[in-house]
């Protein structure tokens, strides 16, 4: 019995091939190479590379054909020839869930079969093509329903996994759709916040409570997150410059602060709370997730369940409410655009940044109103 994937293109069956290795023919006139070996008695031809730019390089054609080989070898070559159609069916049938659920899976099963010819074999379908197809529901499917058509999805090429019909499937790698999140933005009072680093310190038989107090104020003083806070080093801070440098963590983009007033107290405290330990590479900061300590202390106070993000937001709506330009407090978080994000983001949520602005708006008095009038000349 004879198998032929990817038989030569009709333009070339009147060419000659010849072998250039074993295992790998070149065809004369186009150059290009195919695989031709045997497997459990099965004859397997197909071309290599991709549809429209086939291999043309011996050593690229030496990796391929390894590569063939090994799927080969993890692959039924019976099953290999299933075509995603079929695939399809024979899950439906083994399908062992509740009729809802199951009604809606039909649904997306029916859809992704639809998206590829009957004749398109599974094992020849990429992780592009399952890209493209999931990118479809985009506009039309919350994200977490596209999780579902992704798991369904992955169900499906685990099927044809456990079949032997493909040896990887298009669906590893994958991620699943981040939820749209509908929670409000908690921003904290100033005096909330004075009142949360206090309760921390006042927990004397909590192991870390001087450490979680320490960090929670910084971030809340700086309007750096937790990342940044995380990674700080003593050699970072340069008191005599009175510069702090920081390492965007989400970016990696380096970017300075100055050590504000009311910083420059608490890390005074702290680097002389070092003793004889002055190790430059010695972190700031012991503790690195404050949040425990932070949700014990605003259920204590019974405040919001403030994040360590929330007191970056504070700091950015406080200065906004001080007049610290936009511009001025982008560079202090190490944002690039000039502080637009700053306003869009954070000036709308100041309530006091936004009186300040309407207060601009004084009504005209009488003489600005009055409009001229040209004199004519007689």
């Amino acid at each position: 019995m004879k198998t032929q994937m990817n038989p030569p293109d009709p333009t070339e069956s009147k060419g000659k091939f010849r072998k250039a290795a074993e295992g790998l023919y070149q065809h004369e006139s186009s150059g290009a190479y195919y695989a031709r070996f045997r497997y459990k008695g099965e004859r397997i031809m197909q071309r290599l590379g991709e549809k429209h730019h086939p291999c043309s390089s011996l050593p690229e054609a030496k990796r391929l054909l390894r590569d063939l080989k090994d799927r080969t070898e993890r692959t039924d070559v019976v099953a290999s020839k299933k075509t995603l159609h079929t695939i399809i069916r024979e899950y439906k049938a083994v399908m062992s869930f509740g009729a809802d659920t199951k009604k809606y899976k039909i649904q997306y099963l029916d859809e992704l079969k639809d998206a590829f010819s009957s004749s398109k074999k599974v094992s020849e379908i990429k992780k592009t093509d399952i890209l493209r197809f999931i990118a479809s529901y985009d506009e039309r499917l919350a994200p977490a329903t596209i999780n579902k058509v992704i798991t369904l999805a992955r169900d499906v090429f685990q099927y044809a996994l456990d079949d032997k019909a493909i040896a990887v499937s298009p669906v590893d790698g994958i991620k699943y759709r981040k939820p749209r999140t509908t929670e409000k933005r908690l921003i904290p009072a100033w005096e909330e916040f004075a009142s949360i680093v206090e309760s921390i310190r006042a927990q004397k038989y909590a192991d870390t409570s001087g450490e979680s107090g320490d960090l929670i104020e910084f971030m809340g003083l700086a309007g750096l997150g937790q990342g940044e806070c995380s990674g700080l080093t003593w050699a970072d801070v340069n008191f005599q410059t009175g510069i702090i440098t920081i390492i965007r963590k989400k970016t990696g983009f380096e970017f300075s602060i100055p050590i504000y007033s009311q910083v420059r107290t608490l890390l005074e405290r702290m680097d002389k709370e070092r003793g004889e330990n002055r190790d430059p590479k010695g972190e700031v900061f012991k503790v690195k997730n404050p949040k425990k300590a932070l949700e014990a202390a605003c259920k204590r106070l019974e405040l919001p369940i403030y994040t360590a993000r929330s007191f970056r937001k504070m700091f950015i709506t406080r200065c906004l409410e001080l007049g610290i330009d936009p511009q001025t407090i982008a560079k202090w978080q190490g944002h690039r655009d000039g502080g637009t994000m700053v306003l869009k983001v954070y000036g709308s949520v100041s309530r006091k940044h936004q009186q300040n602005m309407a207060a601009l708006l004084t009504a005209p008095t009488p003489a600005e109103n009055k409009i001229p009038t040209e004199t004519v000349a007689t």
